[in-house]
């Protein structure tokens, strides 16, 4: 045995100092216990003689796999990987109308016709044989060129960019379907207003209503003229700032309790309901002026009659949306009251922004007016790490910090309004 100790010895000296040394990989462990473990790599015909070697001087009788080694049963081969590649190759005429597809069944006719003009041009202008993944941002930088040379004004090109660039735009889309790299969309950052473009928009934009015809607009004697169910969804408009297809979706169960306080949820839960964008699902909590004006009753009465929706006049597949009939009610109303108003754009929406900058005179923070009407605020900052204020909190304010929506004045007629809002 020592002379087989001595040999082995001599051998190891001769594997582990040879050159090259990857012949025969040898690892060689020894634990507290004294245990000896040895692992070794057997890759070719020369390491097979070095294993049989040793074998022999290690074993009067050989182990399993120096049987194989003796019989040449050759060393497993490695599998070869299949790689995937890392996006699905597909033509742009493809992809549009995979698009088109997936978003169609939650889009509004109107938006939906947006949205497949946008592509449409696109695809128009690189051809519907391109591929999809080898497209960059000066392919798409060519594009925008192409539709402002041919007369498009900024908000035009940034409809079109939000459409194909976007949140939940055909490239968001492409990268998700493994359609394209993930990574910079090549849609986006292209088109930005001007500071001119930006006065402009601000200028020709719809306009807030002042005090005098908020009075004007909900006086009793004009007010009258209204359909009941126009004379709410007005008020809603005025007292929670929602857009009209946020209103015209409102369902009877969308007007919830919580924490002890009526609320409004703008939802998109329920059937045929839809929202701007992911901050506008929020909950609004009732202004004691509706409450005054009996609006729990009508909604409590509805609910007896068991009918599902607020308002049955709106009508989920209109092509402007469930707002469509308010907006078309308010403004016939409008044109009558403010007939000799200086010229501006209003409508239903200048609802939403009084309501607004009615909260902002009144020193309402940011964060709340934010989430009262669901904007997003554009500080990263306020979106990583704001909470969600309570029922509570949106109405009554922030104690020493803010109001809430409750500050809201309009000086309404309430008594005799409330008179007609009864069934």
């Amino acid at each position: 045995m020592e002379t087989k100790d001595e040999d082995i010895g001599v051998l190891l000296d001769r594997l582990t100092s040879g050159d090259p040394l990857q012949k025969l990989t040898l690892n060689r462990t020894k634990a507290a216990d004294g245990t000896v473990t040895e692992h070794w790599q057997i890759d070719t015909p020369e390491d097979v003689t070095l294993y049989q070697q040793m074998m022999e001087l290690t074993a009067q009788r050989p182990s399993p796999l120096s049987e194989l080694v003796r019989n040449e049963v050759a060393p497993l081969p490695t599998p070869n990987r299949i790689s995937k590649p890392a996006v699905e190759t597909i033509t742009l005429g493809k992809a549009r109308d995979a698009w088109l597809a997936s978003i169609q069944p939650g889009c509004l006719p109107k938006t939906y016709t947006i949205k497949k003009t946008a592509i449409e041009a696109l695809v128009s202008f690189l051809g519907d044989k391109a591929k999809l993944h080898s497209l960059t941002r000066s392919d798409l930088a060519r594009w925008y060129q192409h539709m402002r040379d041919g007369g498009a004004a900024t908000p035009t090109l940034t409809n079109k960019q939000s459409y194909v660039g976007g949140r939940g735009g055909f490239f968001e889309w492409a990268m998700a379907s493994g359609h394209y790299p993930k990574g910079d969309n090549p849609a986006a950052g292209h088109i930005t207003y001007s500071t001119r473009e930006k006065r402009a928009r601000k200028k020709f934009g719809f306009r807030a209503y002042d005090a005098h015809q908020v009075q004007a607009l909900f006086a009793p004697t004009a007010f009258e003229n209204l359909a009941l169910s126009a004379r709410w969804a007005s008020l809603l408009g005025l007292y929670t700032g929602a857009r009209a297809s946020e209103v015209g979706q409102l369902l009877v169960e969308d007007v919830v309790t919580v924490g002890g306080l009526p609320c409004i949820r703008i939802s998109d839960e329920g059937e045929h309901q839809k929202v701007k964008t992911e901050v506008s699902l929020r909950t609004i909590p009732v202004h004691p002026d509706l409450i005054e004006l009996g609006f729990l009753d009508w909604v409590e009465s509805l609910r007896a009659e068991k009918a599902p929706r607020l308002f049955a006049a709106a009508k989920a597949n209109a092509k402007n949306g469930a707002g469509n009939w308010i907006t078309k009610a308010f403004g016939r109303h409008l044109e009558q009251v403010g007939a000799n108003w200086p010229e501006a754009k209003r409508g239903f929406h200048s609802l939403r922004k009084t309501l607004i900058q009615e909260l902002q005179g009144a020193g309402v923070v940011s964060e709340l007016r934010a989430q009262l009407v669901g904007h997003e605020l554009d500080d990263e900052h306020h979106a990583t790490y704001s909470r969600s204020f309570t029922a509570r909190e949106k109405l009554e304010g922030l104690k020493g910090v803010s109001p809430g929506l409750a500050v809201l004045s309009y000086g309404l007629n309430l008594p005799v309004l409330c008179q007609l809002l009864k069934k």
